[in-house]
């Protein structure tokens, strides 16, 4: 008993000291651009969109404004079983998890090509991520999948626990038709993926996420990586990628020059009660921003993980090939790749939540996400401040 007591309090001491830090950071950033790069007029990529500035820079503006920016909240209601009302100092890369999976969720209704603008399909993907206990994608949600991959409430995910964090959860959303799959192990089995993104019943292709953690280095990336990390942005099928720098994590959503584009969490606000607004309607000013900022690739955190989104079979195989021909060949290969499943290899088989009953309630605590967990040995967790 004294021991599991003296662990809880040096992981409470440990978050309190981290969140300090880390507010402390979030104060400064207002005051200083170490870190940042401002946008120069030339080239922009931004998921398969080219602009050039200044000449494209109000399609551009409008284009980064069309994504759904999450950030710091407060006063939202307690996550389960903790005092946690905010975010700040703890939850950047849950936010980012956010982001990248709302993008995913408005390409899978709309396409690449949506605008911000209220619609009742746009209305209802942002309420199920708002700071609400039974949003389906909420910060409350995201933080409770994570106990079950052994992260605490309060704790810091890398890439590949929120990654797995939102594979669990949109197990629950079976009338989505989406796919959510991590690739593990740095190893793409395209067989497997086939597999898991084919109707059960009807063998049809269901629309897939498809998550790549990666490890691009031990403490720093390689510069090896840096042109197929940028050729990830122009590829069409790319929703971007989540990671960050040391004590921040980004959603990373393009490139200019060897600076990576993102969207900054860090920045602290209200939170929208569901109680208080109404849900036919909600006042979303403050979920689109037009601020981005520019990553130097020295400072890149070596942990990252690639997204990418397949709505037909055929969108599949063909991010296959690009991913053959510019990511996955020659010495600067980011991950390997294979048609066939190797034979030391077990079969695939369907994950449990995959036959939950109908109507059924999530109680993370009896879920089954050994994968999730097994997966935090592999050292993707190296963003530990964000």
């Amino acid at each position: 008993m004294g021991s599991e007591t003296n662990n809880s309090l040096e992981a409470t001491l440990n978050t309190l000291n981290n969140t300090i830090n880390n507010t402390i950071n979030d104060y400064t950033a207002g005051f200083t651009e170490e870190g940042k790069s401002s946008i120069q007029d030339g080239v922009i990529e931004v998921l398969g969109r080219s602009y050039s500035l200044p000449e494209d820079k109000e399609a551009y503006e409008e284009d980064v404004e069309s994504f759904l920016w999450f950030s710091y909240r407060r006063n939202f209601r307690a996550i389960g079983g903790t005092q946690f009302t905010s975010d700040r100092g703890w939850g950047c890369m849950l936010r980012c998890i956010q982001m990248l999976y709302s993008h995913t969720l408005i390409r899978h209704a709309f396409s690449r090509d949506w605008r911000w603008k209220f619609c009742p399909k746009y209305n209802a993907i942002l309420r199920d991520f708002l700071d609400d206990p039974n949003g389906l994608y909420s910060i409350q949600q995201i933080a409770k999948a994570g106990c079950s991959a052994g992260k605490d409430v309060g704790t810091w995910f890398g890439p590949n626990t929120a990654a797995q964090s939102i594979r669990v959860l949109s197990e629950f959303h079976k009338d989505l038709n989406l796919n959510v799959q991590v690739v593990m192990d740095n190893f793409m089995c395209i067989e497997d993926i086939v597999f898991f993104s084919s109707n059960e019943d009807t063998g049809e292709w269901v629309p897939l996420l498809l998550l790549i953690p990666l490890r691009l280095g031990l403490s720093e990336c390689n510069n090896i990586y840096m042109e197929p990390i940028k050729a990830c942005f122009d590829l069409p099928h790319n929703v971007g990628a989540v990671g960050g720098r040391p004590n921040s994590a980004f959603y990373f959503i393009g490139y200019q020059g060897d600076r990576l584009l993102y969207l900054d969490p860090h920045v602290t606000q209200e939170s929208l009660s569901p109680d208080s607004i109404d849900l036919e309607r909600i006042p979303d000013e403050s979920y689109h921003t037009r601020k981005v900022d520019l990553l130097p690739w020295e400072q890149l955190d070596p942990s990252i993980a690639l997204a990418f989104y397949c709505r037909t079979r055929n969108d599949f195989d063909e991010l296959c090939g690009e991913l053959r021909a510019d990511i996955t060949s020659g010495p600067s290969s980011l991950f390997e790749m294979a048609d066939e499943r190797p034979s030391y290899m077990t079969p695939p088989r369907r994950h449990p939540l995959d036959k939950l009953p109908e109507n059924y309630t999530a109680e993370y605590e009896d879920l089954n996400t050994e994968d999730a967990a097994e997966s935090d040995s592999d050292g993707f967790e190296i963003i530990s401040n964000s």
